[in-house]
């Protein structure tokens, strides 16, 4: 038999083995999670650095102008060009450049001609004097010296909104004097409730080809507009008793697609229409299809466009070059070319004093510009995609969006851009937004969509209220609202015509 001092031996021998081995498995335990941690840190250094190359991106401002583009791209010794590059591809490579180089030098940035640029500890740019280049990146707001007829551009619009908006204060105010909120709210109400009685009354072929694009009401909604891939416009006579649409006018405005459509009438017989084009360029029409002017230098396709309500004054055009510019409707000028979006803007409108406008663009984000002194003075953010339309509300301070996260968006100027509320009340992108301006004071507004539906919603709580249309028609491209008719229009390439 095993002695007792063997056997304790044996014992210890077995509980130290025991105990190596579940050392052995701790340490390799160890190294596991190190290594999940290592893995984990380089990570989250990863998206650290793809979150500040992007954040460099959105700071990091470029010439418009190819031009200016080619030539600082030939300063930093790159390729002018490369095979198939669009213009606005080329400045995106610029900009993308220059947020490298800026990331590269930890924001110290050479720009192109042996300039060294630095920032002080306000965040002012400092470069050595003698030596300023022109397009050396700035990180800051920046501002361009403007023309002396955009001078006069801002102080006419000026002159003429500052009136309109003290009217339209005084009014509200004395409105809610009277009767208060409740008695507006009623008013509200009751006009919301009208609407649940839009029936369809015709549908008329717009095009013989192509889809409608655009589609608006002017002229207190007694005429129509509307425009098609082929390049066709149309002006339409509005039958709201009888319930029909007259086809009055047809031009021939491209030979490629129109993207936007507007017109304005100031009642004195010189209605103007104004199309975009796909071709970067847009013209002006008299009511007779006279073309008034042509409106040439964007790099890219157009997207929509807008009258100002100054009497058709002025003109927008929102642009895949990543700018809106504002045109002279009398002499085709350009009188501005504004910058601020990070990707292509969309759609432009103007407020009804016609102090601010707001672009939007597939950046997702909207912007709020005033005219008069050329500043963005909101930024409209919370879409997670593209941004298709906007509009403003009559009474001044609600903007409406809509985009291809399926939602709409009401936005309260009066506190910061403040989104008041989101309706997801559709099921594939909202393709247009509009309100109701002739007759109800925007007691409510309307929005279109791709999955075939119009929702009526109120202006008073943002809710939905009523939908038209289940679907059958195809992609709805736009809609427009004018006192108790509403048009819209589709992929079916017929325009759609209701009255209450």
């Amino acid at each position: 038999a095993p002695s007792p001092g063997r056997a304790a031996r044996a014992v210890a021998r077995a509980r130290e083995r025991e105990r190596d081995a579940r050392r052995a498995m701790t340490d390799a335990e160890d190294v596991e999670l190190r290594g999940a941690a290592e893995i984990a840190r380089k990570q989250r250094e990863e998206l650290v650095r793809e979150f500040e190359s992007r954040r460099r991106l959105r700071a990091t401002h470029a010439p418009t102008h190819d031009a200016d583009v080619r030539a600082m791209l030939r300063k930093y010794r790159e390729p002018i060009t490369l095979f198939g590059e669009r213009e606005s591809e080329r400045r995106d490579r610029l900009r993308a450049l220059l947020a490298s180089l800026d990331a590269r030098d930890g924001g110290e940035l050479d720009d192109g001609a042996g300039t060294r640029t630095a920032t002080d500890k306000y965040g002012a740019t400092i470069v050595d004097e003698g030596e300023y280049n022109a397009h050396a990146t700035q990180k800051e707001t920046f501002y361009t010296e403007g023309t002396e007829r955009l001078l006069e551009c801002r102080i006419d619009i000026a002159e003429w909104s500052l009136p309109r908006a003290a009217k339209r204060v005084a009014t509200q105010r004395e409105a809610r004097g009277k009767g208060g909120r409740k008695d507006e709210r009623a008013t509200i109400d009751a006009v919301v409730a009208s609407t649940s009685g839009f029936q369809a009354q015709c549908s008329e072929i717009g095009d013989a080809s192509r889809p409608i694009c655009e589609v608006k009401f002017y002229n207190g909604g007694r005429n129509a507009v509307s425009a098609s891939w082929s390049g066709e416009a149309r002006k339409w006579a509005c039958d709201v008793e009888g319930g029909k649409l007259t086809s009055e006018l047809v031009i021939r405005a491209s030979d490629h697609r129109i993207t936007g459509i507007d017109a304005f009438d100031a009642g004195d017989g010189r209605a103007r229409i104004v199309t975009g084009h796909a071709d970067g360029s847009a013209a002006i029409w008299n009511a007779d299809g006279s073309r008034a002017a042509e409106l040439k230098g964007h790099a890219s396709r157009c997207g929509r466009v807008a009258f100002h309500p100054h009497g058709g004054k002025y003109v927008a055009t929102a642009s895949f070059d990543a700018t809106w510019r504002l045109w002279s409707a009398e002499t085709g000028e350009e009188l501005l070319c504004q910058e601020g979006h990070a990707k292509e803007v969309y759609d432009v409108a103007f407020h009804p004093d016609g102090s601010l406008a707001a672009s939007v663009g597939l950046d997702a984000v909207g912007r709020v510009w005033d005219l008069r002194i050329g500043k963005s003075i909101a930024v409209l953010r919370g879409h997670v995609k593209q941004i298709l339309s906007v509009d403003f509300s009559p009474n001044g301070y609600h903007v409406v969006t809509g985009g291809d996260d399926r939602t709409v968006k009401s936005w309260d100027l009066r506190k910061s851009a403040e989104c008041a509320y989101t309706n997801a009340a559709h099921s594939a992108l909202v393709s247009c937004v509009r309100y109701e301006k002739t007759s109800s004071n925007g007691a409510f507004f309307t929005s279109s969509s791709y999955d075939g539906s119009v929702v009526v919603y109120s202006a008073r709580d943002f809710a939905p209220h009523k939908k038209i249309g289940d679907g059958a028609a195809g992609k709805l491209t736009a809609v427009d609202v004018a006192g108790d008719a509403l048009i819209l229009s589709g992929f079916d390439r017929t325009l759609k015509y209701y009255t209450k």
